[in-house]
């Protein structure tokens, strides 16, 4: 059932892929992207390891130039972090342990960590203060128009953002608090946190 489920989100993912090829192709800030025919302001990063960026046309009338390099810089930083990849596995383990009682409150903490590294990241190229504006303007923006397939590869700079989450990023972005270095990833202690995971089979 764990390896149905990692093929159907796959497909879903390489279907998303093929998706954007109907969206017409356009450059922002020097960054290839590609535009939906969309009111609501939106711009995220969709697919797994090599993501693209997608942003809308309600992006340009609804936002600043100043703001609009923020939302690229944050979008930058999930590339950079390759949040599309991690999150693709991660959303497998979620649904595969979705009957546990703290799997959505996990969930939810790990989209809030992504998106203030984001934050943060694109606050170290642009002005703080514009990223949060950015991040008013679009916290509440609704996927619209997007295909249901494209959000299991999506990382947008409003995703999972309710209003105390909204309050959070932003007294994030305004303190002083600087991004450290990111580290080698250990793999070794990540195999070993994933051990229980396989005793499942064992649990009655």
């Amino acid at each position: 059932m764990a390896f149905g489920c990692l093929v159907w989100r796959a497909g879903q993912a390489w279907h998303s892929s093929r998706q954007l090829r109907h969206y017409p192709a356009i450059e922002i800030e020097q960054t290839p992207a590609y535009l939906l025919d969309s009111a609501v302001p939106f711009a995220a990063q969709i697919g797994v390891w090599q993501p693209r960026l997608v942003v809308s046309q309600g992006l340009f009338t609804q936002l600043t130039a100043d703001q609009i390099q923020a939302v690229i810089a944050h979008e930058q930083a999930h590339t950079h972090y390759r949040d599309t990849f991690w999150f693709f596995w991660l959303g497998w383990l979620r649904h595969l342990t979705a009957w546990l009682p703290n799997t959505e409150a996990l969930w939810q903490e790990l989209l809030l960590l992504r998106e203030v590294r984001a934050d943060r990241w694109a606050a170290q190229q642009v002005d703080p203060l514009l990223v949060a504006e950015a991040l008013l303007q679009m916290a509440q923006a609704p996927l619209i128009g997007l295909e249901p397939a494209l959000e299991h590869s999506c990382a947008a700079i409003s995703a999972g953002t309710s209003l105390t989450r909204l309050e959070e990023r932003i007294e994030a972005l305004l303190s002083e608090e600087t991004l450290p270095e990111s580290a080698s990833l250990p793999w070794l202690w990540l195999l070993l946190s994933l051990i229980p995971l396989f005793t499942m089979v064992l649990h009655r």
